[in-house]
């Protein structure tokens, strides 16, 4: 047990509290250029394009969390989805996991470009590891694109047979 009987407020800490709700505006000497996941000062998002199309997959991650993060606030990332869609065959399992996030919320939008990605989805619907073959199937059954359906339907059929631990 602590001998200090003082409170938080009269340690000093009421100047500096914050309420619920109540936005805080960050000190450090960068804040402001807008380096944050929720920054939205990108010129017309071609600065997210460029870390899409990188050959460093710490870009395509850190651009790709970005776009989530454009798309939780609510803004529309659909312009995205040609760079977005060619790494969905990354080696990157949290990427590529990113990526799935937003073909799963565009792909009806864009439903030509979605078929680019089927083939991708019908490889990792192949792969050794069942937890590969899974997120294939679930993402490959969430996309809202009626084309694919028969190829869905044929994943579904051989999943449930699929004796995997």
């Amino acid at each position: 047990m602590s001998t200090n009987n003082l409170s938080y407020n009269d340690q000093g800490g009421s100047d500096s509290a914050v309420e619920v709700g109540q936005e805080t505006t960050p000190t450090s000497s960068n804040a402001g250029a807008g380096f944050g996941l929720f920054s939205t000062n990108f010129k017309k998002n071609d600065d997210l394009k460029e870390m899409l199309e990188s050959n460093k997959d710490s870009l395509k991650l850190d651009a790709m969390k970005r776009i989530i993060a454009l798309i939780a606030k609510g803004k529309n990332a659909s312009e995205l989805f040609p760079a977005v869609v060619k790494n969905v065959a990354s080696k990157n399992i949290e990427l590529k996991k990113l990526v799935y996030v937003y073909l799963v919320r565009y792909a009806e939008e864009q439903q030509d470009l979605a078929l680019l990605s089927i083939s991708t989805f019908q490889r990792a619907l192949k792969d050794p590891n069942q937890l590969i073959r899974a997120s294939a199937l679930r993402v490959l059954s969430s996309i809202r694109v009626p084309i694919i359906v028969p190829i869905m339907m044929l994943a579904i059929k051989e999943a449930a047979s699929d004796m995997s631990p």
